[in-house]
């Protein structure tokens, strides 16, 4: 297993939007931000402001856990509405 680490930028108490990376994120040189890699898209993203980060083993239940707004695509037929996986 791999270390993934789920980054999540807040607005108004709320999670804005959620990232996951492969390498810890490096806070930035005025510490009010931090900089990573996209696993989605192999960019390198600077978030400034709110934000937690969140550090899983690369087991499937514990990422969707973090990213649950978001389900990710893991080759499987997921409905778009984000619920279970039909059996």
């Amino acid at each position: 297993m791999k270390t993934i680490y789920v980054v999540t930028m807040w607005s108004g108490g709320k999670p804005a939007r959620k990232w996951q990376t492969e390498e810890a994120p490096e806070v930035l040189e005025h510490g009010s931000g931090v900089r990573f890699v996209s696993r989605e898209s192999r960019l390198s993203v600077c978030i400034i402001g709110p934000i937690s980060i969140e550090e899983y083993e690369s087991g499937k239940e514990e990422i969707e856990t973090g990213l649950n707004d978001r389900p990710l695509d893991f080759g499987e037929d997921r409905p778009r509405d984000g619920g279970p996986l039909p059996r």
